[in-house]
């Protein structure tokens, strides 16, 4: 059949793939004289073609081509279902059973009955010609995603006008998540990003609500005008995308949603549902709980701590408006999540920190990316008392005010009384007077400069040690220096990622670079 398959494997497959035939068994039950649903036979059949190839059991994987070719025909037309399809298809899912059983010890009776099967359903549906190496495929697959693209867009406008038909919202977000599973959708600027919201925006009605809010209803809107302008720019191979002002409404209508969706759940301190007198309440505390407050805040933030820890990490690496935004967003999120959950638990440093850090970090304000990753780092180690929280809180905020406070060295720190505010003195006059505190300073800088200047060739004749011999190192070998294994990869991925960046092909060093790598990843 094929090479042999490491016993794991076949296991696996045995277990997976008898599910399968029995969605199968179970179609052909359910189809009675009419026939199967022939969609859902061709996608469990194509299931099982690709089970049986990951186990490397050739002959089977092509059995199970067979039926899924049958069910394509079936499902297009170009085939009918009649007794003799029935007879063809049935005896080729019960043959699958069967084998099923002679996986572990297949030989030629095994071989002659699959090939026996695949030669019947070939008379039904022959197997496709391979397309040539040659032949431009780009353009059909775009041309597809174009298509798909523009018909979500089209079903989007009409759920926005039904926001209570769950039918159309069903069809809608079938081809959504078909069209998210294709991984060149993440090469078309917007698209990935607008389908996904789309389904964030659909996904109410198939939870049982009767109909989508405001907010989703404008989501839709917008995410069709975006996969219009996508669509189109897909057709004519430009990369412009949608325009930016469809994009900006798009923005705005998913925040809208996300802040909508993110305020309905607030969590409060079991406290304050109670009033602030000494009188009876329905809760009282344990005497001796398993964990104190400040511990279950240290178990509740550590997931928190790594989710933000990778958004700033995402923040550091987005480079256009869409990914900017993209992960505003997330950052807005994650910082308010991590707030209410300070709050409720009564970590007002953790709580105060993050408020004053939210607006300087939705910005990308690089200062506040630092002070904020170093925050998660901490929060995601679960052993870190809270003492050292509050202890590196403090020490961050020192930090970044001494980095965003210009300092000015001054010979004599005035008096409080020197500092006492006089509402009716004027401007001049304050002016003058900071003046004249800071005369002795400057002074005292060009002082310092010019003692530095006379003194820059004392070193060679006085150094500053005594000077020691450092013995000669060994040499490094060259291949120490190169990349190798896991590390050629992750660089033929940093020199593709730059490529599509660029727009450019590869061609000159950079491709001599990508062929050397290439040799050296099958090194350890």
């Amino acid at each position: 059949m094929t090479a042999p398959t490491p016993v794991g494997f076949l296991d696996f497959f045995i277990l997976e793939a008898s599910d399968y035939v029995e969605q199968l068994d179970s179609l052909l039950d359910a189809g009675g004289v009419a026939g199967p649903d022939s969609d859902a036979l061709q996608r469990v059949g194509r299931a099982l073609r690709g089970s049986a190839t990951m186990a490397k059991l050739g002959t089977f994987s092509e059995l199970a081509g067979g039926v899924e070719r049958v069910a394509r025909a079936l499902r297009e037309g170009a085939l009918q279902w009649d007794s003799n399809v029935s007879a063809v298809i049935v005896a080729a899912v019960d043959e699958c059973k069967l084998l099923l059983r002679s996986v572990r010890t297949w030989g030629e009776v095994e071989e002659s009955r699959a090939r026996a099967r695949i030669a019947e359903l070939t008379q039904y549906a022959a197997v496709r010609a391979p397309t040539p190496l040659a032949s431009a495929t780009l353009e059909g697959h775009d041309s597809y995603l174009a298509t798909e693209a523009s018909n979500i867009g089209a079903g989007l406008e009409l759920l926005a006008t039904r926001p209570s038909d769950r039918d159309a919202a069903s069809n809608v977000l079938r081809r959504v998540r078909a069209l998210r599973g294709i991984a060149s959708v993440k090469d078309h600027p917007a698209l990935a990003d607008v389908l996904e919201a789309s389904e964030q925006a659909a996904h109410p009605l198939e939870l049982g609500e009767s109909s989508l809010g405001a907010e989703r209803i404008a989501l839709l809107h917008a995410a069709a005008t975006v996969l219009r302008g996508v669509a189109a720019s897909i057709r004519t191979g430009t990369s412009e995308g949608a325009a930016a002002a469809d994009l900006a409404r798009f923005s705005t209508a998913l925040d809208a949603m996300q802040e909508r969706a993110n305020g309905a759940e607030r969590v409060i301190p079991i406290s304050d549902l109670f009033f602030d007198d000494d009188g009876p309440t329905v809760v009282e505390s344990s005497p001796h709980p398993p964990t104190t407050r400040p511990e279950r805040f240290r178990l509740e933030a550590v997931s928190q701590g790594e989710h933000l820890r990778r958004l700033v990490s995402d923040a550091r690496g987005a480079h256009d408006d869409l990914a900017k935004e993209r992960v505003r967003r997330g950052l807005r999120t994650a910082l308010r999540s991590l707030w209410q959950s300070a709050e409720s638990f009564g970590e007002l440093d953790v709580a105060k920190f993050v408020a004053s850090h939210n607006e300087a970090a939705i910005r990308l304000d690089g200062i506040a990316l630092d002070s904020l990753d170093e925050v998660a780092t901490l929060l995601a180690q679960p052993g870190a008392t809270p003492g050292s929280i509050g202890e590196r809180l403090g020490a961050l905020k020192v930090k970044r005010a001494s980095v965003m406070t210009p300092v000015i060295a001054m010979d004599r720190v005035p008096e409080p009384s020197d500092r006492t505010p006089v509402p009716d003195r004027p401007v001049e006059t304050l002016i003058a007077t900071a003046a004249a505190l800071a005369a002795p300073a400057v002074s005292r800088i060009g002082d310092l400069l010019e003692a530095g200047i006379s003194r820059l060739g004392a070193l060679t004749g006085t150094p500053l040690s005594t000077p020691i011999s450092v013995s000669e190192q060994p040499a490094v070998p060259i291949d120490v220096l190169l990349y190798r294994g896991r590390s050629a990869i992750e660089r033929c991925r940093e020199i593709r990622d730059e490529a599509k960046q660029q727009g450019v092909p590869l061609e000159g060093e950079a491709l001599h670079e990508l062929y050397d790598l290439l040799d050296l990843a099958l090194t350890n």
